[in-house]
């Protein structure tokens, strides 16, 4: 129903905390990673039909609580509590580095970034960090960007479709066999690697990105919006650019913070049930819609699926 909660597996995960049937219908809004852009609600986010807001980042709880928008339920982040109850763990083989390439995004693309160098100071790292592997995520591998990062001379690997709801197990399935994890900007999977047990260090200059074409942000030269996105990345790169990588209290602190992982699972489960409630109230017709369109994914032949799919986009 709403892409923030179904993306990268998300639904999945909601689905399996809530004890939900898989085709059951998620009238809810929230974050769909760690957002390091703001402190504050996008449009997106604002003009949403949902009044709950799901987010597990400690600090964006307290500024999206103050901005009084949307009732915000701090949760755990829903990976977490997916692997921790699936058991998935790190490999007891794990070794060498998984280099995070710093992806694109629709409309954004990362500009002037002299990739040769990033990757000779990678390769030149002891031999404790080899072999390395890169993972790309699908916006690169669809713009064709595998092809030119081959001649680095590195195994490619993706977790795939991120509308998947197997890319949660992929995701994790890939970090188990590794002991380090990189990228030369430290996004989401910096947080997802250090919870796991994989130790990840930032390496190189920060990419610069520019936005082309996405209404939802500043166009142009990106840059942090405020005091959380500031926060966020002075914080990465203060305790993530030490390599080899140490642990530290601060360090688990911080991750802690952002991923909530001091939150009490059964209380937020709670209120995210009695919130889910009180959604289905309001958005009658559009569980309606949801349902059938999910019947004919199921049960349909692929021509028509196609007629669905397009249907489904031009709603949205």
């Amino acid at each position: 129903m709403y892409w923030p909660v179904e993306l990268y597996s998300f639904g999945k995960c909601y689905r399996d905390w809530l004890n939900l049937p898989f085709w059951a219908p998620l009238p809810l809004y929230g974050d769909h990673g760690v957002n390091v852009r703001s402190g504050g609600l996008a449009k997106h986010e604002q003009e949403a039909k949902p009044k709950t807001f799901l987010t597990w980042d400690k600090r964006r709880v307290a500024s999206l609580r103050k901005e009084g928008k949307k009732k915000v339920i701090h949760i755990r982040h829903p990976w977490v509590t997916y692997r921790r109850k699936h058991g998935l763990k790190l490999k007891k083989e794990a070794r060498g580095t998984l280099i995070f390439y710093s992806h694109s995004n629709a409309g954004i693309e990362i500009l002037d970034h002299d990739w040769n160098k990033y990757f000779l100071e990678l390769k030149a790292l002891p031999d404790e960090f080899h072999p390395m592997v890169i993972c790309m995520h699908r916006h690169d591998i669809q713009k064709g960007y595998h092809k030119t990062v081959k001649k680095y001379g590195l195994p490619i690997i993706s977790a795939g479709e991120t509308s998947s709801p197997y890319f949660v197990d992929r995701f994790y399935d890939l970090i188990s066999r590794f002991k380090f994890a990189t990228s030369n900007s430290g996004g989401s999977e910096l947080f997802y690697c250090e919870e796991f047990g994989v130790r990840y260090f930032i390496m190189g200059e920060k990419p610069k990105y520019f936005n082309f074409t996405d209404e939802q942000i500043k166009k142009g030269v990106m840059q942090p919006e405020n005091s959380h996105a500031k926060y966020l990345e002075n914080t990465k790169r203060r305790l993530f650019t030490q390599c080899p990588p140490l642990q530290s209290e601060e360090k688990i602190r911080f991750v802690s913070e952002t991923l909530g992982l001091d939150i009490d699972p059964q209380v937020s489960r709670n209120l995210m049930q009695q919130s889910l409630r009180s959604e289905y109230l309001r958005h009658p017709s559009e569980i309606l819609i949801n349902l059938f369109l999910t019947f004919c994914r199921l049960y349909l032949p692929l021509g028509f699926l196609k007629l669905v799919k397009q249907f489904n986009e031009n709603r949205h």
